[in-house]
């Protein structure tokens, strides 16, 4: 096994000639940095002095804007989040003429290109890591996965309500979001070979088939003959 690393950043190569930039600009620089670290360097390795020399910034500056590393790392797994709601958005603002097809383009938006860069899903499997035990990246974990949890049951119960299906919102919610998880893993792994769009065309079938069979149940059951009177 290779024992090659990612070479770190050299503090005089880095720190770039003092300018003044606004606050926004500022943190979204190290919001920036500390993506890439994390994506280059992995979690274990990461540190505020990291951050800064590949932000090409001051200790000081990092410490201006984010009172803690913790906080630092807060901002960027928000920011993460935003590009996929961002995509979400775009396809949510479309009209739909039924709620299965709204459903369809919300799961289709979480695999946009922009969502499944390579660096983007690997820094994102890396802060579900740190969940387990950063209580400040789980606080924020737990903020981003209830918001997307909650809009994809309400596109499920939307779909049950238009179909009159008889459904477990709650099961077929979180099948949902580990088919979206295991896609992103296996494109992560096999980018040549596994093709995102390609994957949930062969998916979306089949939670088509899931909703009518739940419809085709319930009507059974409603037109089951009665028994005969003794």
């Amino acid at each position: 096994m290779s024992s090659h690393k990612t070479a770190r950043p050299s503090r005089r190569s880095t720190i770039r000639s003092f300018s003044k930039q606004t606050p926004d600009v500022r943190r979204q620089q190290l919001i920036d940095a500390t993506f890439h670290c994390i994506c280059h360097y992995g979690t274990e390795e990461l540190s505020v002095r990291l951050i800064a020399q590949q932000a090409g910034l001051s200790l000081g500056m990092v410490r201006h804007h984010f009172q803690s590393k913790d906080e630092l790392l807060a901002a960027t797994l928000r920011y993460l989040s935003s590009k996929v709601q961002d995509q979400i958005s775009i396809a949510m603002a479309k009209p739909y003429p039924t709620p299965t097809e709204r459903l369809y383009a919300f799961i289709i938006a979480c695999l946009h290109p922009q969502a499944l860069d390579s660096h983007y899903v690997r820094a994102r499997f890396l802060f579900w890591g740190l969940a387990q035990t950063n209580p400040t990246v789980r606080r924020v974990h737990d903020e981003i996965y209830g918001r997307f949890e909650r809009q994809v049951r309400d596109l499920v119960t939307a779909v049950s309500k238009d179909r009159g299906a008889h459904l477990d919102l709650d099961v077929v919610t979180l099948a949902i979001l580990a088919l979206l998880k295991g896609i992103w893993v296996e494109w992560s792994l096999s980018p040549n070979r596994a093709d995102p769009l390609n994957l949930v065309e062969q998916i979306l079938p089949a939670l088509d088939r899931t909703f009518a069979d739940r419809l085709h149940r319930r009507i059974g059951r409603r037109r089951e003959p009665s028994a005969p009177p003794s």
